[in-house]
């Protein structure tokens, strides 16, 4: 085989090595961050992992949809999904570079032209080279490994990050599906409280106008029923938050046409939680703070080694000539093989502030951990004590509501016949919308609050317990 043949055979092998090493390259940022948002595979495997199966025990088959709905398209969770695949491609990157040698090839070409004395021709000469470079550092003291485990650590921990906010998302679509209950019931008590007082109001004013009344009543009726509308629009636009909300939480225009069409789950007594070792097995941040903790302690012993001697073997391989054809010719190759160990002896100061500073990453990484360790104690220990309070407000406010519709009943009956008074008649409505206020409010806050207590469990509480047979989030 001839020069030109080697030089045009080894030229397309660099640019096929070339385009098979593009091939490999990620998508553009646009398609890499959503190309899996939404979908019915996506939908699919979201709808089975443990960040959302556990809204499945409250009974409430619409509240369960459009919490998966908002695991599949909630804009927040792909930016943590995004960060995710980031940091395990960094850790993947961290490994082949740590473990596995590095290869380059290149080809250079220079020209020099020098005058030619007593001429005004120029000399040109032409040099071409190619080379082969491929490095290899021997993992003496385990600094290599120690940034790989580091590296990958911190991408588990990143998986955590994850899974915690995927469980995030489903409580809080979950919990916005009871806003958006409670806001719906508030808005028809607020309508049912102003046909209430519009009727009061007609009562009052054939009264006064028979001249059985004064003009105080008239006008008291009618700031009541003004009153009552303000009190209705308020409603109104606390509906249309509460729907907004909601649909920016599923990844949906935000228009506040979403409604609820379930009613609030009834909820049974809190049993035990479990025990408080098997929280810290479930929760995505305590687990993701462990991570960060172990992934530090493998940063201070690479900082250490970083001070110690390394052993790199080193090999090249290259020729040169005048012309193209000269260079490929691998019987005039001039190769060298160099094993040499190298050790740091003054870099300013920068190997021990990086090692000191290692240490302190490492104890505030262990601080971390504890604290995030006790706040989730602390959220499940409140949710069960605030369950019980709540279920105490449920059950005083349902007889308080009982007994002021029957005392308004009364009231009316009475003010039609002329024995009460039209304030006897407001203050039973006052009493009657308070106590369902209060009865509408500490119904969503126990349910708002259950969900708060399945979240603060990691997701995997059955009946007030954890589920030990329930996997990791994927």
């Amino acid at each position: 085989m001839n020069q030109g043949a080697r030089f045009w055979i080894g030229l397309g092998l660099l640019v096929s090595a070339g385009a098979c090493a593009g091939r490999n390259l990620p998508p553009e940022p646009d398609s890499y961050v959503a190309a899996d948002a939404i979908g019915a595979d996506r939908a699919a495997e979201l709808a089975i992992s443990p960040a959302v199966t556990w809204l499945d025990d409250l009974s409430s088959p619409e509240m369960s949809v459009l919490a998966r709905e908002a695991l599949a398209g909630s804009p927040d969770l792909q930016i943590v999904e995004a960060r995710y695949r980031a940091a395990r491609w960094r850790a993947r990157a961290t490994f082949g570079s740590s473990w596995l040698p590095n290869l380059g090839i290149g080809v250079d070409g220079a020209r020099t032209e020098t005058p030619i004395a007593n001429s005004s021709e120029r000399l040109r000469t032409e040099i071409m080279t190619s080379s082969v470079i491929a490095s290899w550092e021997i993992d003496l003291w385990g600094r290599l490994a120690a940034r790989t485990l580091a590296s990958d650590l911190s991408a588990d921990a990143a998986n955590e990050d994850l899974n915690g906010a995927r469980l995030s998302v489903s409580g809080q679509s979950a919990s916005s599906w009871v806003g958006l209950v409670e806001a719906q019931q508030i808005l028809a008590l607020a309508r049912e409280d102003l046909q209430t007082r519009e009727r009061a109001l007609d009562l009052t004013q054939r009264r006064y106008d028979a001249g059985v009344i004064s003009s105080l009543s008239l006008r008291t009726a009618r700031s009541q029923v003004a009153s009552a509308r303000a009190f209705e629009a308020q409603a109104q636009d606390g509906l249309l938050i509460a729907s907004r909300r909601l649909q920016a939480l599923m990844g949906r225009y935000p228009d506040g046409t979403l409604r609820a069409e379930g009613e609030l789950p009834h909820l049974a007594p809190l049993t035990a939680a479990g025990a408080p070792g098997d929280l810290l097995e479930r929760r995505p941040d305590v687990l993701a703070a462990e991570d960060r903790m172990r992934a530090a302690g493998f940063r201070i012993h690479e900082a250490r080694a970083a001070m110690l001697p390394r052993l790199t073997l080193q090999g090249t391989a290259g020729s040169s000539g005048q012309g193209l054809t000269d260079i490929d010719d691998s019987m005039n190759m001039i190769s060298n093989l160099v094993a040499g160990i190298t050790m740091p002896i003054f870099q300013g100061g920068a190997l021990i502030a990086e090692t000191r500073a290692s240490v302190a990453d490492r104890r505030a990484a262990a601080s971390e951990y504890v604290r995030t360790s006790i706040e989730a104690w602390r959220e499940v220990e409140g949710a069960i004590s605030a369950d019980q309070s709540l279920e105490v407000r449920e059950r005083e406010f349902t007889t308080a509501a009982e007994e002021a519709r029957a005392a308004q009943d009364l009231a009316e009956r009475e003010y039609s016949r002329g024995v009460a008074t039209l304030f006897e008649l407001i203050d039973a409505y006052t009493r009657r919308i308070d106590a369902e206020r209060g009865l509408i409010t500490a119904r969503a806050a126990r349910v708002s609050n259950r969900i708060a207590y399945h979240v603060a469990l990691g997701g995997g509480a059955r009946t007030g317990g954890i589920d030990e047979d329930q996997g990791a989030a994927p």
